[in-house]
């Protein structure tokens, strides 16, 4: 069996998929549902480089209407947030990935 992974540690940020919480140095982050579940694709696919097209049909679905600025937004705000500046990188014409 396949052991799920219930939470997630980054340096000073924790990310708990059972209560879909985000942690920065032991404090509850405020964050929008799309925030929680961009950071949680991210963090699933870290490594991976995931096109902004690809992040939207993960998080929005596919009858989103909003263009792929709102990833660079939402990307933008987790950042800020928890200060993950150096790990969610910027892939050059295609979208983000998370570098671990």
């Amino acid at each position: 069996t396949k052991k799920v992974e219930t939470e997630f540690r980054l340096g000073h940020v924790r990310c708990d998929f059972d209560s879909r919480q985000i942690f920065l140095n032991d404090v509850v982050v405020e964050c929008t549902p799309k925030e929680y579940e961009l950071l949680e694709v991210l963090i699933r696919n870290r490594n991976i480089a995931l096109s902004r097209e690809k992040l939207l049909d993960m998080v929005w679905g596919y009858d989103f209407d909003g263009g792929t600025r709102t990833v660079d937004v939402h990307v933008q705000r987790l950042r800020h947030k928890l200060h993950l500046e150096n790990y969610i990188k910027t892939v050059y014409k295609l979208g983000y990935r998370l570098e671990i």
